[in-house]
């Protein structure tokens, strides 16, 4: 098995959020833009209570989604024409691109609980699945949009690791090749909230299946690390600690955006799912003490490559 966990800890919890973008309240929806006073505010109250817990935002370079379902009804109905247009209205490029918002960069570099990792870098694409930004194109185009995705994180000058978790958790083998030639360290695809947990279990949800549930593993080849996700606010607190009796990671995700357009996140960070969380780690913390380890996903991954 992937030698994953330092000496002496018994399991691991890592917490990561999604769909991370300076969009506003006075925009269409809030997405870490308000900063301290927004969503984000709640994030670092938890850790406040939780002082070894970190958190891993994963965002995205230029935000374009408006709506994450079809809204013009009409065309999607409409055979071939509905797969070459966007089937919602969608930001202009570079509305929501980090470089043009340095408050918000200075923000989130100036909290060190926080890990940025990556989400893409419009986090749209034409057709019915307007959210899942990785879809069937080519492995150059996959190329084209990596590299403009980072060149806008590193002009920036955000601090990031080097690791994705995919719009809709959407990982193609074609996109995976491309991570790897962009020394992307680790991919996190698959989520899956309902498969019992086992030292045996296998990813069967959302994103890439047939993986281990509950732990890392090294894919393509031993090129590309992959975390799994597999619990959330609506997930029961037992499972949890099953995932921490079989020696697993317990990987809490959450989306920053609880309310897009009308479409209600389950795992949406509110005050609400905060207090849940904040409920489930004390009693991790008075049950296991020092036996888990804390950690984030860009940790993890050095951690990995450094002792297998």
């Amino acid at each position: 098995m992937l030698n994953w966990l330092p000496k002496g800890k018994k399991a691991a919890i890592c917490f990561t959020i999604d769909d991370i973008h300076p969009g506003k309240s006075s925009d269409f929806y809030e997405a870490g833009g308000d900063l301290d006073k927004g969503s984000l505010g709640y994030v670092q109250r938890l850790m406040d209570k939780h002082p070894k817990l970190k958190t891993t935002l994963f965002t995205t370079a230029d935000w374009r989604e408006i709506s994450p379902v079809p809204t013009r009804k009409l065309a999607a109905k409409i055979p071939f024409l509905k797969d070459k247009m966007y089937l919602a209205k969608v930001l202009k490029k570079g509305t929501m691109a980090l470089d043009k918002h340095p408050e918000f960069i200075k923000f989130l570099n100036n909290e060190t609980r926080f890990e940025i990792g990556l989400h893409g870098l419009h986090h749209i694409h034409k057709g019915e699945k307007l959210p899942q930004e990785f879809q069937n194109q080519t492995e150059e185009e996959f190329d084209i949009i990596l590299k403009k995705m980072l060149k806008i994180f590193d002009d920036s000058g955000i601090k990031y690791v080097k690791g994705i978790c995919p719009p809709s958790w959407h990982a193609p083998d074609k996109l995976q090749n491309q991570l790897i030639k962009n020394d992307i360290k680790f991919v996190a695809s698959a989520r899956d909230i309902f498969t019992p947990i086992s030292e045996d279990a296998k990813t069967n949800m959302s994103g890439l299946k047939d993986l281990p549930l509950i732990y890392p593993t090294q894919i393509k080849n031993n090129k590309l690390i992959h975390f799994p996700s597999n619990f959330q606010a609506t997930s029961k607190p037992e499972r949890a600690f099953e995932i921490i009796e079989n020696r697993g990671l317990l990987a809490i995700k959450a989306h920053i955006i609880k309310n897009a357009n009308g479409m209600i996140a389950l795992d949406g960070v509110d005050q609400l799912y905060m207090n849940y969380l904040d409920v489930l780690l004390t009693e991790i913390e008075g049950k296991y003490g020092d036996d888990i380890w804390w950690t984030t996903m860009g940790e993890m991954s050095e951690f990995i490559s450094k002792n297998n």
